[in-house]
């Protein structure tokens, strides 16, 4: 191509991008030029600067490890299916917010890079609209990771999240933003970094070779990078990633100081930031919030029995589609059987707040000597098919009075707004914030309607078998109790 050293990679011309494509489609098979669209055959261009022998050879590389590694028979989440997402998700759309939790489809591997890698999340997009992928490095358990985890597993999570990136959030990105959105925004923070993750070697070796692959499989996937509270013992190893490391790639990696989060907040809006980076987000409908972290403790451990032997089940269909579940919680001090009683068997219809003829369990008056902290309730649900489930939890007091010292009818909370959540991938846990006094709660359950979400049934028929809903609820301290688990750390 003449003049190559006037395109400008990121920025070239229609007529430019066109030009090396065409070039480079001439150099490549039928079968290849009909696998690859224009995004991938650029991608090689850029890689290559432009080269058209060079790139032609990494392109025909490329296929050939596709094909052999049968990289696209990979299960994928997207929205026409119901394969879990490889890591925690906030913000999109093709896959419902949620956490690695123990579901069938869920792989160990998934459920141990969860728990040992510190804590990461796909989360919501930057002012361009790339995905952006934040990641505590500083929190990463190094030693249970390497004793529990092969390097083969660790590389074919990577190629899962790597697939789940290129086949699924690009291509909603991409729909959201009205453009062609193929690279993704990282954040590692490194708070907590120390001097022994610094120089682990095995998980440097690790480093070296997944970057040495990503050049060649997934080239030109990186938007920006940015590395937050950078601590000083990891400029040295920085020195030597930065060697490993293709010199276009170095150039759009940001490093900011400790607390300096001024340049992510030109690039992401506040409200897509979390808190602890200089934003505004929470993300609090989720348990753990924006970044969730087993190693931070800002969400429970749950083994897989925790989701295989759930206590109530219920059949939900399009001719029968809510279910609602009355729970009274009483406060901390009181004698009941587990500091809380759920009532009745479950029925379908919505129940009344108080349930009527139903309920076994005392009513407690508010006391003076009773604190009025939050308390948490955890719901545990899941289902066997669908194409997501929505939420609603509702709470009202028990002897709740108004300022006339009158009870008051109308005290009624929503405690979680109606969500559509995808049970169906793999088991949800909700954590629900609730007065620490004798209250009431009242759970709605119903089947997504037709026109909400963005994966409608593929046929009329499909929409008509029911769903198998099957969920527990617990008070915190009960669950964490059950299964040996330390108190959750909450911000």
């Amino acid at each position: 191509m003449a003049g190559k050293s006037a395109v400008d990679l990121d920025n070239p011309t229609p007529e430019q991008k066109a030009e090396a494509i065409a070039g480079l489609r001439a150099k490549l098979s039928d079968e290849l030029n009909e696998y690859c669209n224009d995004v991938d055959i650029w991608r090689f261009c850029v890689a290559r600067q432009l080269d058209t022998e060079k790139s032609a050879a990494m392109a025909n590389e490329w296929y050939e490890w596709r094909k052999t590694a049968k990289v696209d028979a990979i299960e994928i989440a997207h929205s026409d299916n119901t394969y879990p997402p490889p890591y925690p998700i906030r913000g999109y759309y093709s896959v419902a917010d949620s956490n690695i939790t123990a579901g069938a489809k869920v792989k160990d591997i998934q459920l141990k890079m969860a728990k040992y890698f510190g804590g990461g999340c796909w989360h919501k997009r930057d002012k361009e609209g790339h995905p952006i992928y934040i990641e505590r490095v500083g929190l990463i358990d190094l030693k249970s990771l390497f004793r529990t985890c092969t390097t083969t597993e660790m590389f074919e999570f990577h190629l899962d999240m790597q697939e789940f990136l290129s086949r699924s959030l690009f291509r909603e990105c991409s729909q959201l933003a009205g453009k062609e959105i193929s690279k993704q925004v990282v954040i590692f923070d490194l708070d907590g970094l120390s001097i022994g993750m610094v120089s682990h070697i095995q998980a440097l070796n690790m480093l070296r070779e997944m970057l040495s692959k990503d050049q060649l499989r997934y080239p030109e996937y990186m938007h920006r990078t940015f590395i937050v509270n950078m601590p000083t013992i990891f400029l040295t190893a920085w020195k030597l990633i930065k060697t490993w490391v293709d010199p276009r790639v170095i150039s759009k990696i940001h490093i900011l100081g400790r607390n300096d989060t001024k340049e992510l907040l030109e690039h992401v809006s506040a409200d897509n930031l979390p808190v602890f980076l200089g934003g505004s987000c929470r993300c609090s409908h989720m348990p753990g919030g924006c970044v969730p972290c087993i190693a931070k403790n800002n969400l429970p451990d749950l083994p897989r029995r925790a989701f295989t032997s759930l206590h109530h089940q219920v059949q939900l269909s399009y001719s029968n589609p809510h279910h609602s579940f009355d729970y009274d919680v009483v406060p901390s001090g009181h004698n009941s059987n587990a500091a809380a009683s759920a009532i009745s068997s479950p029925v379908s219809g919505y129940a009344s707040w108080f349930g009527i003829g139903k309920s076994d369990s005392p009513k407690y008056s508010p006391s003076a000597e009773v604190p009025s902290k939050i308390r948490i309730v955890f719901v545990r649900f899941t289902a066997d098919r669908g194409r997501g489930v929505v939420v609603e939890v509702l709470w009202r007091s028990h002897g709740a009075a108004t300022e006339s010292g009158l009870l008051d009818p109308d005290d009624e909370v929503l405690v979680y707004p109606e969500t559509l959540l995808d049970p169906q991938r793999a088991p949800i846990l909700l954590e629900l914030k609730v007065p620490n006094r004798a209250g009431h709660m009242v759970i709605n359950w119903r089947v997504a309607n037709f026109d909400e979400g963005q994966a409608p049934f593929p046929n009329p028929e499909e929409a008509q078998i029911p769903i198998q809903l099957e969920y527990s609820i617990d008070l915190e301290e009960d669950l964490l109790k059950e299964f040996n688990l330390p108190p959750i750390q909450r911000d």
